[in-house]
């Protein structure tokens, strides 16, 4: 494999799949070899597209195609556990659109398996691979803002009943899982716990007020970091119009305000620290409820770090445990909000298992 380039097969061709083909061809090292959808018209088209050389109908015969060496898990959320527990069975190291899965049960299973069988486990959060990112952690990492104490996610977006309406799967328990939270706002919720710490407890409230979907379209919660720190979310795809999400980040020493989504410094107000990057001082808070038009291009750094993880034989940096943390914070929230009382992080259902 040193000498070949590594190939990758996916298996979804909706928003995902071509997200991951078009920035692939900023990729070195790897090739995407294969592809896979139910419908024959699809990946035919979409193989021809991006130049794809062979495509399935049946996700089983792209995991045994022998050029596949990663399987890019890209279908609706309750269906990554078995697509990749068949990858991971097959010797085929797995790359996952996030959420890892819709609980977990559901989770720890694709984990327990590719450490049983050797595959490496990545999980696409795009986000955390932008200078927003990077840049606030370096300086939290060396105390820019001395003691963290409040931690704040908003993340007020819009979607339409006609991207509900989009595939049979959207706004389903089964196959979605969950709704803002899960499919939207894990994006910040990882960030969060990523920056100031491990999630300690929640107290959340879930609810659907103006979609015909059978999960949430707005939440709010409260954490507790285990560092201390107190942090709110706010979580909605039903207002309007629709706005752009912001992480705040209050310490001893000043204050940090970020978008993740289009990787902007809005506030860097920090005691001998001055802002790694320019402060975007005319920036819009209004945004757009279409998901497509969102940057792409910090996949292609996500998707290099895969291949170089199979290379330098090591876990890429978003792995199946790093994905779980953010999992479980979703998760604990849910439940939160169904027995209306705070949640610890700690109690056995949400703790990671030894693997």
């Amino acid at each position: 494999m040193a000498q070949q380039s590594i190939g990758f097969g996916l298996i979804g061709t909706g928003m995902a799949g071509e997200t991951q083909a078009k920035e692939f061809q900023h990729v070195t090292g790897g090739e995407m070899v294969a592809v896979c959808s139910r419908n024959e018209a699809n990946v035919r088209e979409f193989a021809s597209t991006y130049g794809i050389g062979r495509w399935y109908t049946d996700y089983e015969d792209l995991i045994r195609d022998p050029r596949v060496d990663v399987v890019c898990v890209l279908t609706p959320s309750g269906l990554h556990r078995d697509m990749a527990v068949a990858a991971a069975e097959a010797g085929k190291h797995v790359l996952i659109e996030k959420p890892l899965e819709i609980n977990l049960h559901r989770a720890d299973d694709i984990i327990r398996a590719c450490k049983q069988y050797g595959s490496k486990l990545g999980v696409v959060f795009q986000m955390r691979f932008g200078s927003v990112a990077r840049e606030t952690k370096k300086a939290l990492a060396v105390g820019a803002l001395g003691k963290i104490f409040l931690a704040e996610v908003i993340d007020k977006g819009s979607r339409t009943p006609a991207y509900y309406e989009s595939a049979l799967w959207r706004g389903t328990k089964e196959l979605e899982g969950g709704g803002c939270l899960l499919t939207q706002s894990i994006h910040p919720i990882d960030l969060i716990q990523y920056l100031v710490g491990p999630v300690s407890s929640v107290f959340g409230h879930v609810a659907t007020f103006r979609h015909a979907i059978e999960i949430e379209d707005t939440a709010t919660a409260l954490f507790k970091f285990q560092n201390g720190a107190m942090g709110t979310i706010a979580s909605t795809t039903s207002i309007k119009p629709a706005m752009k999400s912001r992480l705040e980040l209050h310490g001893e020493k000043g204050t940090i305000v970020v978008n993740a989504q289009y990787d902007k410094f809005l506030v860097w107000d920090v005691e001998d620290y001055p802002a790694p990057e320019p402060v975007e001082s005319s920036f819009d808070f209004y945004d757009i409820d279409d998901p497509w038009a969102f940057p792409q291009t910090r996949h292609r750094v996500q998707l290099q770090d895969m291949v170089d993880a199979i290379r330098e034989d090591r876990d890429p940096i978003l792995s199946g445990e790093e994905a779980r943390k953010s999992l479980a914070i979703t998760m604990a929230i849910y439940e939160s909000s169904k027995q209306g009382k705070e949640v610890s992080l700690l109690a056995p259902e949400f703790a990671p298992p030894a693997f």
